[in-house]
């Protein structure tokens, strides 16, 4: 063999090893790459998505009215120091206006058959409607709206010419059990109208999660073992969190069921423990732990999932429900009758500072102590600041 033609054969064994090395790296390449865009792996676009508040929620409404700026101080600064981005304040209503009177009178109306001529305790008749019941979509995707209905068309619809009792309004209890009015009743039976601006602040704040999600063509009606996303968290603005709150709550989220309506961070007047933890094999909580929930009271801080604003919207707005009682024992009782899929960390990640005047009680006051480890605003107990 000459030495020319050794050369020769050197170089071409030379070329085809550089085809080959470059053809595996083609290859390989356009493998990952096609991958990623088949499965559309979210960890590779996250420099152009904004991370989730919290570590899992994609908006938070704040209910507040518009007058109370020492409120909305201390809401600006619990968002900066969580660093929490997209969340919007949802104006509270006013309980000393026309509109709210009018939703009294819509109040009575439902309650012209009230008769305690032969007991102190009656029962009006009931029964919820059927969308209520509606838990999953079909094989296709769930409807991309949920029209008003019940008593959101109060407001358009003309004020009932009834007379009104000279008495307070007794909150209903269960479906519709109602009990003549008392002197001797604790403050929190009265059906106030402080307390009917309230829940038509947290109805209305519900239907604008409801729109928001329709607006971003989210399913507004879950879908059989598919995990939910785009949860919406509401806040009222009295509200301290732990400093640590989203290294807490991203070990719990996981150990949610699929099928989830509310999950409360904070709560009061309830022993969220009475129901055993959720427990996960993979799964061990050091502060906080998840049980199903079973009376929560006070809403200062929940979660829904898209499908359980429709769920909770479409059981407060029915008539003769709404309205009927204050809005934290309305969903109490949507717990309790297992109408709602209802989830409580306990001890409560979000407390109630208590140290402004609030709008709601007329008399007396909450002595229902709640604690922080350390709160992002520096409280320790409710009602203490340090």
């Amino acid at each position: 063999m000459t030495a020319s033609f050794r050369r020769l054969l050197l170089a071409l064994t030379s070329v085809l090893a550089l085809t080959t090395i470059a053809t595996y790296l083609y290859t390989t390449i356009g493998h990952y790459s096609t991958s990623s865009t088949l499965y559309s792996f979210s960890t590779s676009y996250t420099s152009t998505r904004r991370p989730l508040d919290l570590g899992f929620v994609s908006k938070t409404y704040v209910i507040s009215l518009p007058h109370r700026i020492d409120r909305r101080q201390d809401i600006d600064r619990l968002m900066d120091g969580l660093q929490i981005f997209d969340w919007v304040y949802h104006d509270g209503t006013y309980f000393n206006t026309t509109f709210t009177q009018d939703l009294v009178y819509h109040i009575q109306a439902q309650r012209m058959e009230e008769d305690y001529s032969l007991h102190s305790t009656i029962n009006l008749p009931f029964s919820w409607p059927r969308d209520a019941d509606d838990h999953f979509s079909s094989n296709g995707p769930g409807t991309n709206s949920l029209a008003l209905a019940g008593a959101e068309l109060w407001p358009s619809q003309p004020t009932p010419d009834i007379p009104l009792r000279n008495t307070s309004l007794i909150c209903a209890e269960e479906n519709f059990r109602l009990t003549r009015f008392s002197d001797h009743m604790p403050q929190w039976r009265y059906l106030t109208p402080q307390r009917v601006a309230s829940f038509h602040s947290h109805l209305t704040a519900i239907r604008r999660v409801v729109d928001d999600n329709a607006r971003a063509g989210l399913n507004l009606i879950r879908s059989e073992g598919k995990i939910q996303e785009n949860i919406a968290l509401i806040l009222e603005d009295d509200v301290d969190m732990e400093v640590d709150i989203r290294e807490r709550i991203s070990v719990l989220m996981p150990m949610l069921p699929y099928d989830w309506d509310v999950l409360f961070l904070g709560f009061c007047w309830s022993n969220e423990a009475n129901h055993s933890a959720v427990e996960d094999p993979y799964i061990i909580p050091k502060k906080n732990k998840l049980h199903p929930s079973f009376q929560p009271r006070c809403l200062h801080a929940y979660a829904l999932s898209p499908a359980g604003a429709v769920r909770v919207l479409k059981h407060l707005r029915h008539e003769p429900f709404a309205y009927s009682r204050t809005i934290d024992l309305a969903i109490a009782w949507l717990i309790l009758e297992k109408r709602i899929k209802s989830f409580t960390v306990v001890p409560p990640l979000v407390i109630q500072r208590k140290v402004t005047k609030t709008d709601i009680t007329v008399f007396g006051g909450s002595i229902w102590k709640e604690r922080l480890d350390e709160g992002i605003l520096g409280t320790k107990q409710s009602g203490d600041e340090v």
